[in-house]
């Protein structure tokens, strides 16, 4: 008979029905701060069963993409998703329905192997659910928090995210990093907009459960010389929008994205770096938290 592993990400809860919990919770190490025994009823995002077939269309995939060495082609159709990974050899499926309520794939949840399938699918998952109903976006960024606020700093791979929250640590006394990939940002309705750890986090085991108020999001650029400027309306929608995560294929996720994007504009500011990896970079986003 299986059993009910539940976490909660950012206040949202979801859940895996797995044949046996302490091997699941084995090959997904990154999800136990998350876990939770107990909960206020059973209001999942989803819940996820495995040792089903799923069988993929007869017509081409909606969209095709490469995710940390994954394989992905993702299909639409009137009943549902189906989501193909590859990686090398092994491929693995799923199927979420139009409601996304009861998620059924061909995983055995045992498997040590399967790791990278599972991971993969629950952040895509959650990534599509956490909006629909509860204005939640996961973005790329990296976010350093100081007394209980953040700074989320923006940015291509490679422009100095992680250097910038590692500085920041260096010179800074008392900040902690939050995550350094792929953080989660809130809105409520009458309170601040909100930052969240999450289970992935790329290539720094930073899966904290916990969260902070957002100050400020900071978008890098490398440059010669130091210089913070406060970006306008547009320059600020286009590099929070492009730095959020979205379904290509789904129109309906995209709006829903920029729906959210637009809402946390109208609290928190957007900032440009242009910066060197030094002391001086890092005053400047300091003034940001004062």
């Amino acid at each position: 008979m299986n059993e009910k592993l539940k976490y909660s990400v950012a206040g949202h809860l979801f859940c895996i029905e797995t044949p046996d919990r302490a091997r699941t919770t084995g090959i997904m190490p990154n999800y136990t701060p998350f876990r939770v025994e107990n909960s206020s009823g059973d209001d999942f995002l989803f819940s996820l069963r495995g040792h089903r077939e799923v069988h993929l269309p007869e017509f081409p995939p909606d969209d095709t993409m490469e995710w940390n060495g994954v394989d992905y082609r993702v299909y639409h159709s009137p009943e549902g998703m189906v989501v193909s990974m590859r990686q090398g050899e092994k491929e693995h499926r799923f199927f979420a329905p139009a409601d996304w309520k009861e998620v059924v794939c061909d995983l055995s949840f045992t498997d040590k192997n399967e790791a990278v399938f599972l991971n993969s699918f629950l952040r895509l998952a959650f990534g599509v659910t956490s909006i629909l109903a509860n204005r939640t976006i996961k973005i790329h960024a990296s976010v350093t928090e100081l007394n209980g606020k953040a700074l989320v700093f923006l940015g291509k791979s490679g422009t100095g995210k992680s250097t910038h929250s590692r500085l920041w640590r260096e010179f800074v006394p008392d900040c902690t990093l939050l995550n350094d990939d792929e953080p989660l940002i809130r809105v409520f309705e009458d309170e601040p907009v909100r930052v969240y750890g999450a289970p992935w986090s790329g290539s720094t085991a930073c899966f904290r459960n916990a969260s902070a108020e957002v100050a400020a999001f900071v978008h890098l650029h490398q440059s010669s010389e130091n210089r913070l400027t406060k970006l306008k309306s547009i320059e600020a929608l286009s590099s929070l929008y492009t730095s959020a995560a979205v379904l290509r294929s789904d129109v309906e996720n995209k709006n829903r994205v920029l729906d959210v994007v637009a809402a946390v504009l109208q609290r928190v500011p957007v900032y440009r770096l242009d910066c060197r990896p030094d002391y001086e970079a890092v005053s400047l986003t300091r003034s940001l938290l004062s």
